[in-house]
This record gives C-alpha cells, structure tokens and sequence, in this order.
C-alpha cells in the first residue's frame, strides 16, 4: 500500500528550513517519526504533536520519513516549505527491506526464498535468547528450547539432512558469520533476522550454508537527538509439567502388587519387613520426600538492558549494556549474562565511511547441579541428609544404585565462565568517480576464553578421601577478512542492475587443557593447587582450520516486475582432503510480478502477486578439522615388570585422501500474494532439497584394526510446502485485530545408503545399527511391535503369562525373534508444524496470544518401563506412575510389575502436541500524557509462557521429547511483568 503525502506549498520564497506535521491515516499526530535528508546524517524526529523543522541544502534534497509500524514515504523538498505528511500502516507485504547476505534487497524484488522474522512479538516477552523469538513464528523452522539456563537451542530448517555431519543453520551477525552461540545475542540488541531457506538465497555463503542461514542484524542509531531506552522485565517460573512418580502411598502399593506378582507373600499389615530398613523407619515415622520438589527450585529471571543511540554529525552510533539473572528450575541451576555492544559509524569523507560492530558476553554458568534423574529414580522413603546437615551419599542406603541429587551440589565448589568477544571492523568508500560503484573491507577477529573449576570436598562421613579437583580451559580465536565490491546501475528507464564480488579469507584455532587431581592431601586450597593430590592427569588438545572464498552475484531487474539473481560462490576448506579442497557452488532465481501486467488489471482485488523459481547447489564443512588424516593417540602402557609404565602411541582413525564436501541442490517454487487492499497477504513455497556425497562415520569390519572411517556416501531428501499467511481482520479507529498464521511440512528420507546388496534381493541394504533405512527419515524407530497385553485366557506362549507384553509376529512364523522387527514410526521431526499468532489492540491497550503445535511424530519412551529390578526385594527405586497391569486393572497398556522384557523391546508415544505457547498484555501510555513528563514512550506489559500443553506425551515437555531420566529439563511455566521507557 502506498503512503499518501499531502503537500502544503508556502507563498514565501524557498527557504532552508523545513516544518510540517506528520499524522497517520486516523489524523492523530505521530510522535518519534524519523525525519532525515536521504544520503545525509542530518536528521529530526516529529515532537508530540507530529511538528517537526528540519534544515536543508536546497530544493533538491529529498526527505526520508519513517515509523515503526509504517511504510517509508520520500519527498522531494522543491519549492516547498512546509510538508505535511500523512504515514499509512505498513500493508502485509509492503516494500520493506530484507536483508539478503552482503546486502539488502526491497521484498518486492527477492527472488529467492527468504522469509523475515517478526519481531515485534518479542517487545512484550521475556526472551533471554534469539532462538525463541523464531519458535512458530517463521514457516520451515523449527525450534527446539529447553527450560536449563543459558542455552541456546537448536534450529533445524527444513529437515535434517546429514547422518553424520551437522545441520545446524549458518548465522551471519551484521553481515559476518559468527562462530558463537545463538545464546551469546542480546535479543534487545537485535534489529531484524532473516532466513535464507534455498539454496538460491543461501548460495551467496556456499560452503557453510546446507542447513540455511540466518541473518542478524543488530540496532543503528537513526534520531540525530538522543535516545536512551531502558528495558527489564521480572519473573517467576515453576515447572509446566511435572512426571508423575509413586508417592508413598503408589510406591507402597506397588511393593505389595509386584510381590503378589512374583508369588511372595504380599500382607500390607507386614509392609515394613519387604521395605529396607532406613525405607521403613521412615514409612513408621510418617517422613517422606517428594524427590522431584527436593532436587528442584522457584524459577526466577530479572532482566536489565540500557541503550543510547543516535547521531552526532558523522557519527552513527548505538551502545547498550544488558543483565540477565536467571534461576532455573534444578536446584543449583542459574546463570548470569552481562552483554555490551558498540556499534559505530564514522563518515570521514562523503566519500569515506569507517566503523565497528562488536559485542562482549559473559556468561556465569558456575554451580553444579542436581543431577534430575537421580530425583526421578529416588524412593520417596529415602534419607536426603545427614542430622548434621550433610547430604546423603544415597537415599536408600541400602540400595546404592543412584547417588542423592543434592550431593554433588552441596559437595562442589564450582566456577564457570565463558566469555566471548565479537568484532567487525570496516571501511566503506563510494568510489567518487564512478557513480554506483561502492567498496567494502571487514575484517571481524571473534575471541572465546571459559574456564570451568571445580573441587569436590572432602565427605565427612565418608573415611576415605573423596577431595577431588578440576581446572579447564579453553581459548578460541577465529577471523574472517572480506573485500566486497558492489557496482549498481540503472540502464535506460527499464532496467536495473546490480553486482557483488567478494572475495574473503577465514581462520579458526582452539586450545584446551583440562588438569585433574584426586585424593588431596590439604582440600583448603581447593582447585587452586592441584599438586597436593595423589593421582594427577593432564590432557591438552589443540585445532585449526583455514578457508578461501570468492563469489560473484549479478541482480537484473526488467521494467521492476522481471527479475533475474545468478550467483557463483567457490570456496576452500583445509578440512577435506589435499585433491577435495575447493568447490563451487552456483545458483539462479528468477521472479515474475504478475499482478503489473495488464491482463491482470482486471483482478481488482489482487494488490500484489509475483511468482518465484530457483535452484542452487551449497555444501556443508561441518566437520572435525583432520577428519581426513589418519591419526594417532596415546595411552598409559603398564608393564608386567612389577607396574613400570610407559607412553604408547597407537593409530586412532584411518585416513580418507577422498574425503569431500557434502552437497545440497535445493528446487524451489515460491508465490507471493497481497489481496483485498492490504487486508490478507502471505506466500506459499513448494521445495525439492537433494544431499548427496554425505559426511558419514561407517562402520568397518574391526579386522582392519579400527571401528569406523569418515568418508561420502549415501544420499538424503527433503521435500515440502511451506504455507505463511497474515491478516488484518479489524482495523477501526479505536480497535485492530491481526493474524499471522504459519504451517509446513517437510518429508525426509534417505534415498541411498552404501549401494550394497548382501543378500541379493536386489535392493539396497539398510545400516539395522544406526536404524539408517531406505526411503525412510533419518530418525526412524526399528523394533519389535506391540501388540497389547496378555490377559488370562488368551493362548499365551511360554515363558509369559497374563500381563506380559504381547509382541506381534510380524513374519508369521509363530514365534517372536529378531525377524519381527519392523519399523515403528520417525521422531526426528513432525510431519506438520503450525503457529498462529492474534494481535488485538484497543486504543493503547494491545493483547497479543501465540499458539504453536507439532503433529506426525512418536518418540521412545523407555521410562515407561515397569522393570524388575526397581520392585525387587531389597530395591529402593521409583519409577514413572502411569499404570501398570494388575489383576485388578486389566486395562492397563503397560505390564505388569514382574514383566522382564527379555527381548529389551522400548515403548514409544506420540509427541503430538498443541501449546498456548505466548500470551502478553501490554499497555501504552499516550504521548500527550508523556510529554508532560519528557518521556518519549513508556509501556508496560505482562506476559505467560507456556501457559498450557495438549498433548498425549507423558513425558515433561514433548517439544523436547526427554526419553531418558537425565533427560527431563522441559521449557517452564513463567509469568513476567516488564517495563520498556524511551527518553
């Protein structure tokens, strides 16, 4: 939708001064529009009653306007001295820019697949990391976030396509790939994230860009005034969903049924003589623990976050300092994030620009914690503590299967810092003379230094010394050199066209040395003097790699609705093998607008539709840098001589001389759309991703004196469509209704593995081992099929009986073995993902709620084991309270309590899930209001996160799908009320 701009011309004769008033379409003035002379650092912003001056060479400037929330507008200034403008709200697809790698484009004119986050949801959220601002909200992307402080999570686009090799996506921060953790991003720093999902789009990065890449830009200053924001929000948190363990009362119960079961005697007036001792000592005192509560804590996070920016004559300039204190929900389980970013712009010349990005994090991740699975596994009649306080070795003493939760904890003295140092450095030159043609040289140095100590003291109700310590440390040093060289130009009146040559260098080293001394001889120094214990190790280990790039790309646009975008990228990586370093990787897109040409003049109701193709070729490096080299490692030799030893060295890997770069050829179809005059707009894309050459670990037989052998085999499919849609559904004067709504679903197989046929049936053969199967996902479940369980009655084999798993003969051969396996289900990815985001807003009070889901996908759940051992006499184990099979509950779909499983079959669940993820109430105090007290903007808000699960999963979060004990950290319930002040 276009900005309308009414122009009131003076009668006086043309002066340098500019006013005027800036008000939206409901005829309300607009305070804090950014008013700047294009090509030029001078620049205003509208007061709170939309006036504004602005000073200006002559009648050929041009006046750039631009709001949050609305489109830009350009007028030329003429002869005019005043200029009242009109902004109308940005329409669902408007010409807003997207940032395309090494550059920008206008959406209107992308070709490639290229999607941009909305952020705007994340002004009202807690968000500690970036990560959560993509969760639903960006279609063919899916996150996965734990509750555990200071993690990152993992972001998966389009479906995994390596076995071995990572599918991680490449983030690029402002422009250079940046080698640190999502986590280590202040979200408050952040300007826009785009995501390059085909390899037309991702090509630009080559070597580095199979799994997508994500595009970060962070805040500019752009007011020539001031500003200073203050953000900080607070919050509590507690955990969403707790598994359900025995009670005493269920735990009881279920000792008295197993015995049953098992033909003992089962007397509940005889209870304390089948518990253990210290078990039934507490059961008689009436003492018991809900392991789960004692091995956990109250959530809490505060977060504070100060920036200035603005411009000061020819300097650009945005500073910011942020701090996140968090507790999570494990006892112990805390982090702290101290964030400062600098980001500089100098125009030297009108020619000349130099400047820097750069960021500093630490992180404070010191604290052991408790160790959940040893909560889960606990008997809730166990001892936690000493009387004196002191933690416990074991809950049960008499069943030293899992140590107390709380021991290492209390026992460890623990510091963890990790720091990282982000920079870029550049130097800009409008080469004078040739108009268009521009240069730009990085140069980005990214230094990481942690060091994680920690000493566990001595156990005074232990004899022996139990004193151990550990000192590691690790430094990281990488850098990447760029010279790019853009040339843009308009020929004729019709076309328009642009290229960008690079050509770059890369380097990454790692250092770490990790110290260990046990059984100290004095424990008051701690980790501080290693030398003092009685058995000492050292290990040290060290890395390096090396890449060249070059690419060129070339934008043609025909009469701006024909658009063509070639690229060519050839990279090397010292990783591969010495004939596998260098590869290219080409790429083309075209797009049609059709809704410019006339026989769709008469589609009154079509604003904008244009039609992209792509196809490209990227590849992935993301390997271990001498994973091609055989090498060599050492051990500790004793010899039979009365316990002299030695260092031996031993081959560790074989060599691979072949080894090279896996490869990912991407077809995809896109549509974009914009009807009924701005109201409902969104894309469809349809896509074809092929990997060949895959990076995989193969097993080989062990008579060749090793166990695998990285090498390039097999071959891997994703396809799928990809559906996004947004939608003003009420726009009045006082009252607005918007929707965002995305799907996908992706299909992943393996279409070739090793090419060998052993038992000639005249197909490929699977890899059983690594559940690895032909046109089946990359995570796919290979086991024995359940088929219900025993009841009295039914023909039941021998060696079972009622309650006991009935398995399904598969093969028909009247007896259940190995042969009976069948594929069960995938869990690697759901077949469908979708989110849907409803913004209300009335007058100043705004509503926003966020609703996301995963269907078409199981998991193994192991914990719905019932197991022996746990209930057999002398046992003081927990397990998961969901059932079991009882002569009384025949129903039941587990076991029952005495059931061995002597085929070692697991049990699988649906993962499906619907999640009232988001919800945030946010008022907004008036500017007429705020100018009485010189503030420029002032909002508050309130906000819950995962609020509420629907799902079947009996696990703690089935987003994260924990399976095991130790597993089990699933994303937290929080409340939070913030506050966010402009001055």
């Amino acid at each position: 939708m276009l900005l309308v701009g009414v122009l009131s011309v003076s009668a006086s004769a043309q002066t340098a001064t500019i006013k005027g008033t800036v008000r939206d379409t409901k005829g309300e003035a607009l305070e804090g529009v950014n008013i700047v002379v294009k090509n030029s650092t001078v620049g205003t912003t509208s007061n709170a009653s939309g006036h504004y001056t602005i000073t200006v060479k002559g009648p050929n400037d041009v006046l750039v306007f631009s709001s949050v929330g609305y489109e830009n507008s350009e007028v030329v200034v003429g002869g005019n001295g005043s200029i009242d403008l009109m902004l109308t709200p940005k329409t669902i697809t408007g010409n807003e820019v997207v940032v395309v790698g090494y550059g920008t484009q206008s959406k209107r004119n992308i070709t490639g697949a290229v999607a941009k986050a909305d952020l705007s949801r994340s002004e009202n959220l807690p968000n500690t990391n970036i990560t959560q601002a993509l969760r639903g909200s960006v279609a063919g992307v899916q996150v996965t976030d734990n509750g555990r402080p200071g993690q990152g999570g993992t972001i998966l686009i389009r479906g995994p396509r390596s076995l071995s090799a990572s599918n991680n996506p490449l983030v690029v921060l402002d422009g250079i790939i940046f080698g640190g953790s999502l986590a280590d991003i202040n979200p408050n720093d952040i300007l826009s994230m785009d995501i390059l999902k085909d390899a037309s789009a991702a090509a630009i990065y080559g070597s580095r860009a199979a799994n997508g890449v994500i595009l970060v830009t962070s805040k500019k200053g752009v007011t020539e005034k001031p500003t200073i924001r203050v953000n900080t929000f607070h919050g509590v948190s507690d955990w969403a969903y707790k598994m359900k363990t025995f009670d005493t009362e269920r735990y009881v119960q279920s000792k008295l049924d197993y015995r049953k079961q098992s033909g003992l005697e089962a007397d509940p007036a005889k209870i304390l003589d089948y518990l253990n001792k210290s078990e039934a000592d507490n059961y008689k005192n009436g003492v018991s623990h809900d392991p789960w509560e004692m091995a956990s804590q109250k959530g809490r996070i505060s977060s504070y976050d100060l920036s200035v920016s603005g411009r000061a004559k020819a300097v650009n300039y945005y500073l910011s300092a942020g701090l996140v204190d968090e507790k999570g929900l494990i006892y112990n389980d805390n982090q702290k994030r101290t964030s400062l970013r600098a980001n500089l712009d100098t125009k030297i010349t009108d020619w000349l620009n130099i400047g820097t990005n750069a960021t500093f994090v630490q992180r404070d991740l010191s604290g052991v914690s408790a160790d959940l699975s040893f909560a889960y596994t606990n008997s809730p009649l166990g001892n936690w503590f000493y009387p004196d306080g002191e933690p416990t070795q074991y809950i049960v003493a008499e069943d030293q299967a899992y140590g107390n939760p709380l021991r290492a904890p209390l026992l460890t003295t623990n510091e963890e810092i990790n720091n990282s140092l982000f920079s870029n450095f550049y130097a800009k030159v409008d080469v004078p003379f040739v108009k268009g043609l521009s240069y730009r040289m990085n140069y980005s140095p990214n230094y990481r230094w942690n060091h994680n100590y920690d000493f566990f003291r001595q156990d005074k109700h232990l004899t022996n010394n139990t004193t151990s310590a550990t000192k590691y440390n690790f430094e990281g040093f990488d850098w990447v050199l760029e010279n790019i060289l853009t040339y843009k130009r308009k020929i004729a009146r019709d076309h328009n066209v642009d290229f960008t040559f690079l050509y770059g260098r890369n380097h990454s080293e790692t250092e770490s040395t990790t110290a260990t001394a046990s059984q100290l001889s004095v424990d008051a120094l701690g980790y501080n003097n290693l030398g003092l214990g009685t058995v000492l190790s050292t290990t040290s280990a060290a890395d390096a790699s090396e890449g060249i790039s070059s690419m060129a790309r070339v934008n043609y646009q025909f009469r701006n609705k024909y658009m063509l975008t070639l690229t060519a990228r050839r990279d090397a990586s010292s990783v591969f093998a010495e004939n596998n370093k260098y590869a290219t990787f080409p790429s083309g897109s075209i797009a049609w607008i059709l809704s410019d040409e006339s026989f769709m003049s008469r589609y009154k109701f079509i604003d904008m539709l244009k039609l992209r193709l792509s196809y490209g070729s990227v590849g992935n490096q993301a390997i271990n840098p001498y994973q091609s080299l055989g090498l060599s490692n050492t051990t500790q030799y004793v010899f039979a001589d009365g316990g002299s030893t030695s260092v031996g060295v031993f081959p560790s890997s074989m060599a691979n001389p072949n080894l090279k770069w896996e490869t990912t050829n991407t077809a995809n179809l896109g549509l974009d759309f914009t009807v009924l005059n701005g109201r409902l707009g969104g894309t469809v894309e349809v896509y074809n991703s092929d990997t060949r050459d895959l990076l995989v670990r193969r097993t080989i037989p062990t008579l060749t004196g090793y166990s695998s052998i990285f090498t390039n085999i097999g071959e891997t499919n994703n396809r799928g469509i990809e559906l996004s849609l947004n939608s003003v559904n009420v726009q009045g004067k006082n009252f607005e209704w918007t929707s965002n709504f995305v799907l996908s679903h992706n299909k992943n197989k393996i279409v070739h593995l090793y090419g060998s046929d052993i038992n000639n049936d005249g197909k490929e053969d699977d890899d059983i081992s690594n559940r690895w199967f032909i046109g089946q996902p990359i995570t796919t479940y290979f086991d024995y099929v359940f088929d219900g369980i025993y009841q009295e009655g039914d023909n039941i084999p021998a060696g079972s009986k009622p309650g006991f798993v009935r398995l399904k003969d598969v093969d028909g051969n009247k007896k259940i073995d190995a042969n009976d396996r069948a594929i069960v289900g995938s869990g690697g990815q759901p077949k469908y993902r979708f989110g849907i985001t409803n913004n209300f807003k009335y007058r100043n009070l705004s509503l926003s709620v966020f609703v996301n889901g995963m269907q078409g996908w199981i998991s193994s759940f192991p914990l719905l084991n019932t197991a022996v051992s746990p209930n057999a006499p002398g046992r003081g184990l927990n397990q998961m309270d969901a059932g079991y099979w009882t002569a009384e509950n025949k129903s039941a779909t587990r076991p029952s309590l005495v059931y061995n499983n002597p085929l070692g079959h697991n049990w699988y669940m649906s993962r499906n899930f619907v999640r009232i993820q988001d919800v945030s109430l946010a008022y907004e105090f008036s500017k007429d209001m705020l100018s009485k007290v010189k503030l420029q903007n002032l909002r508050v808000f309130v906000s819950g996160k995962n609020l509420y699960t629907f799902t079947d999963w009996l696990g703690a979060d089935p987003e994260v799908g924990g399976t095991q004990p130790g597993d089990l950290y699933p994303m937290p319930r929080s409340l939070t009320i913030g506050l966010n002040v402009g001055f």
